[in-house]
C-alpha cells in the first residue's frame, strides 16, 4: 500500500473477533489519501485521543485498512470494522460507515460484506428462505422463475375486491401478490381482517398462492403485531425496509419465519448509477438487507419506466445471490420490477436465470386481456425451457 498515514495503528492486523468490511470509492482529485484516515479514525472513535482513552482500547476499535488502489481517477480503500463497535446491528454499523461521510461529496460507500464468523455466531441470520424453498411452497417448478402481481389500485381497494383477484390470481397460476408499498391501514384492525379473508379464501380453494401484506413499523408492539398476523394466518410480509430503517428489517427477520419481501422505495435517492450514486445500490438492495434477512430484494428492472441499467440490475442481482466463504447464508431472491410486460419475460430470464421472480403491477390488473389472461401469457413465457 502507498499511503501516507499518519496513524500506523490502522494498518495493524485484524483482531479475532468478527468484522465487517466496506469499500469506498473516493473522488482523488477533490481528497488526499489522509481522508481515508479521517473516515477509519472519525467514524470509529470520533478522534484519536489517548489522554482520555488508552492507546490499546483505540487501537482495539479503531478500523483498519485492509487494502488500498490508486486508480486513475480514485482512491479505492478496503476498511475493516470490528464488531464490537457495532454489535451486529446494521442500523449503527450504517451510521458507522456512512453517517457522516455522506455529507461529503464523491465518497461513495461502494460495498459491504462480512467475516464469516459473522453468521456463524448468529451476529447476523441471513434469510430464511431460498428459490427452492419459496417454489415448494408455492407448488412450483424449481426449473423455472417465480411471477408476482401488485394489486392496483391497492390503496382504495376493499377486502372483498383483493380477496377476489386473489382467487383469480391464484387459480391462474400466480405464485405471489403483494400489496403496494403505498398502502397503509389507518387501523391494525383493518390489516389484520384483510390478512385473515385472504387466507380464508386460500384455505376454502386450495390455493397456494402467498398474500404479502404490507406491514407497517409500529414501535410500541410490533412484536405484538407479528404474532396477531400470524395467527390471523398471513403467508409473506412486504415492508419498506428504508424507510421504515434497517433495525426493523433486522429484527423482524428474528421474530418471524414468514418470507420477507424487501420493497426499495428512497433508495433513488442514494444514486442509480454506477459511478454518481453515493451509496452503491448493490449494498442497499443485496448486501445490507441480505445480512439483515431479507428473503425477497424487489429493485427496478431494467425493462420498465424507472429502469436500471442492466449491467447494474444483473449486479445487484448477483450479489444478493453471492457465494463466497463469507456469505454462507441463504441467498436473496432478486425481484426485478416495475413497467414488467409478458413480453420482458424471455428477456429477464437470459438476464436473471431461474432463481428470480419477475414482478408486474399494472402489466397483471390493467391490461386489456384481464387478470387471468395475462397471467397465463407471463407463464407461459417464464415456464419455457
Amino acid at each position: 500500500m502507498d499511503l501516507n498515514i499518519q496513524r500506523k495503528e490502522l494498518l495493524s492486523p485484524l483482531g479475532n473477533e468478527p468484522h465487517a468490511f466496506a469499500k469506498f470509492v473516493i473522488n482523488a482529485a477533490q481528497y488526499p489519501t489522509s481522508i481515508i484516515e479521517e473516515i477509519a479514525i472519525g467514524q470509529t472513535l470520533g478522534a484519536w485521543e489517548e489522554q482520555f482513552v488508552k492507546k490499546s482500547v483505540l487501537i482495539e476499535k479503531v478500523a483498519k485498512i485492509v487494502s488500498y488502489e490508486r486508480t486513475e481517477s480514485s482512491h479505492v480503500v478496503t476498511l475493516a470494522f470490528p464488531h464490537n463497535i457495532w454489535q451486529g446491528k446494521l442500523s449503527w454499523l450504517l451510521t458507522i460507515l456512512y453517517g457522516k461521510m455522506s455529507f461529503y461529496e464523491n465518497i461513495q460507500l461502494n460495498s459491504v460484506w462480512f467475516s464469516k464468523d459473522c453468521f456463524a455466531k448468529n451476529i447476523l441470520q441471513g434469510p430464511k428462505w431460498n428459490a427452492n424453498l419459496l417454489k415448494e411452497k408455492v407448488g412450483a417448478d424449481l426449473s423455472h422463475p417465480l411471477l408476482m402481481g401488485i394489486l392496483k389500485p391497492n390503496v382504495a381497494m376493499a377486502d372483498e375486491q383483493i380477496c377476489s383477484f386473489y382467487q383469480e390470481a391464484a387459480q391462474a397460476g400466480l405464485h405471489i401478490l403483494k400489496d403496494d408499498e403505498i398502502r397503509h391501514d389507518e387501523a391494525f384492525s383493518s390489516t389484520l381482517k384483510r390478512v385473515e379473508q385472504v387466507a380464508n379464501t386460500a384455505e376454502k380453494n386450495g390455493l397456494k398462492t402467498l398474500y404479502a401484506v404490507h406491514f407497517q413499523f409500529c414501535a410500541l408492539n410490533f412484536r405484538e403485531q407479528i404474532e396477531q398476523l400470524q395467527n390471523a394466518g398471513a403467508q409473506a410480509l412486504l415492508i419498506n425496509t428504508w424507510t421504515s430503517g434497517i433495525e426493523f428489517l433486522q429484527q423482524l427477520r428474528n421474530l418471524t419465519h414468514l418470507p420477507i419481501l424487501s420493497h426499495p422505495a428512497l433508495i433513488g435517492a442514494f444514486g442509480i448509477r454506477e459511478s454518481t450514486s453515493t451509496i452503491h445500490p448493490r449494498v442497499t438492495l443485496a448486501q445490507f438487507i441480505r445480512a439483515a434477512g431479507a428473503d425477497l430484494s424487489l429493485f427496478p428492472s431494467p425493462y420498465g419506466k424507472l429502469g436500471l441499467d442492466k449491467p447494474l440490475a444483473v449486479d445487484i442481482a448477483n450479489s444478493c445471490q453471492a457465494k463466497n466463504e463469507n456469505w454462507e447464508i441463504n441467498p436473496t431472491i432478486p425481484v426485478p420490477s416495475a413497467g414488467i410486460k409478458p413480453e420482458h419475460a424471455p428477456e429477464a430470464k437470459k438476464d436473471f436465470g431461474k432463481d428470480f421472480v419477475l414482478n408486474a403491477g399494472t402489466g397483471i390488473f390493467a391490461n386489456h386481456k384481464g387478470i387471468t389472461s395475462t397471467i397465463k401469457l407471463f407463464r407461459e413465457e417464464l415456464d419455457k425451457q
